[in-house]
């Protein structure tokens, strides 16, 4: 993540996401199957919240995504995490 940035999409193929949650939300989302942590914040050199959220595959999987892009927001906003994601994750 460069400056503010909290997220950003891969192009195609890939597709897949980088983006920022608060550390317990990022490990419910590995647990999950959802996403893996970031090589370099496996270093700690960055936020142990760095994930890969992997590329969705059907529109179930992509509101999935898009609950974690909102969540992202909401943690480098300083917001409350969505409902949905709360359900998500476990929180």
């Amino acid at each position: 993540m460069i400056g503010t940035e909290f997220a950003h999409l891969h192009p195609a193929p890939d597709h897949s996401l980088h983006l920022v949650l608060p550390p317990a939300a990022a490990e419910a989302a590995i647990d999950a199957g959802w996403a893996e942590q970031h090589p370099i914040a496996r270093l700690g050199i960055i936020s142990p919240g760095a994930v890969m959220v992997y590329a969705p595959r059907d529109a179930h999987e992509a509101d999935i995504a898009a609950d974690l892009v909102r969540a992202s927001y909401a943690y480098a906003t300083g917001s409350e995490l969505p409902r949905s994601t709360e359900n998500l994750i476990g929180h």
